[in-house]
């Protein structure tokens, strides 16, 4: 059951269940986040050029970060000395989310450019989490998840028609 396997093991029951669906709710709100976004800077992108339009994105995160920091966190940054070399690329990979769905959008259309994606994420996440790459919490590949995938593909080959 997914409450079992997925949920968090020192609660019981409901309240399993109800911590599952606000995470389920957590990142359904997440996923329609960055579907807006891959759209705003796509509208953003018709005005200003690619590179333009990646900087002024990551100026206002960078921003926002900072604020959020700055009003919420008591953290001191000498903490990251701690952190995996490889941790800190999160910041290149975020620009090449953005300058790759920017520049994708307005050749392959919203649908299309996210189906990729999203199957992408999810052939990664599968491989991170079989492996437990980074230090995520390993999750076996099993057939049924391997079969989902195939199901998605079938999915975005459909976009495509």
């Amino acid at each position: 059951m997914i409450e079992a396997k997925y949920g968090n093991d020192l609660m019981e029951g409901g309240e399993k269940t109800l911590t599952l669906v606000f995470y389920i709710l957590i990142a359904a709100a997440v996923g329609t986040a960055a579907s807006t976004q891959v759209i705003l800077n796509s509208n953003l992108n018709k005005t200003a050029n690619l590179s333009l339009t990646v900087l002024v994105v990551n100026t206002i995160a960078m921003v926002s970060s900072l604020v959020i920091y700055l009003l919420f966190s008591r953290q001191s940054l000498t903490v990251l000395r701690d952190a995996e070399w490889y941790a800190f690329l999160g910041g290149v990979l975020g620009l090449v989310i953005v300058m790759g769905s920017t520049f994708l959008i307005p050749k392959l259309g919203v649908s299309i450019t996210t189906s990729i994606i999203i199957m992408a994420q999810l052939s990664f996440a599968m491989i991170a989490d079989h492996y437990g790459l980074a230090g995520v919490r390993h999750i076996p590949v099993e057939p049924v998840r391997i079969a989902a995938l195939m199901l998605m593909g079938s999915g975005v080959y459909l976009f495509f028609k």
